[in-house]
């Protein structure tokens, strides 16, 4: 177990170089909303979708409900659960709270962890969004080791994972 989670964390900072060049691409509504790869061999655990917004849509909503929506390739799987809703976001100094319903707080271990950062990965490439705090139901998840999540969070977690003195 141990070495899967391992595994999936390293897959994880594989991300990071990309995550910051990853956001916009030609055009400027196509965003990457990230799902979790079901390719044998694949680099990461969680791997981007180009998604188009509408001009006249908002950026952080159109972004969570492609997240929601699930996506459309065949090689990729939803990380949240279809039965989560979105319950709200407030954007408040580069700090985006994030609220879903009950069910995401079920969620723990890897899939807590893959789940948190389909979601920061996928948001933070706004630029007016620095660090994603989710709750569910307005409460914090209380098994975090910390609520304030960004996209350079995924090396602090592959850190950790190997402590001094940890057997392997």
């Amino acid at each position: 177990m141990k070495h899967r989670i391992l595994a999936l964390t390293l897959a994880l900072l594989t991300l990071l170089p990309a995550a910051g060049c990853a956001g916009k691409q030609e055009g400027e509504n196509v965003y990457q909303v990230y799902f979790l790869s079901q390719e044998t061999g694949s680099p990461s655990a969680l791997v981007p979708e180009a998604r188009t917004l509408a001009p006249e849509e908002d950026p952080v909503q159109g972004l969570l409900d492609r997240l929601l929506e699930g996506p459309s390739g065949e090689d990729l799987t939803a990380v949240i659960p279809s039965s989560v809703t979105l319950r709200g976001w407030e954007l408040n100094g580069g700090l985006l709270t994030v609220d879903f319903s009950s069910r995401y707080a079920s969620l723990s271990g890897i899939d807590l962890t893959l789940a948190d950062y389909s979601v920061v990965l996928t948001l933070t490439q706004l630029e007016e969004v620095e660090a994603v705090m989710i709750t569910a139901e307005g409460e914090l998840i209380p098994y975090r080791d910390h609520q304030r999540l960004t996209a350079g969070d995924a090396q602090a977690v592959t850190l950790q994972e190997n402590e001094p003195g940890e057997e392997e």
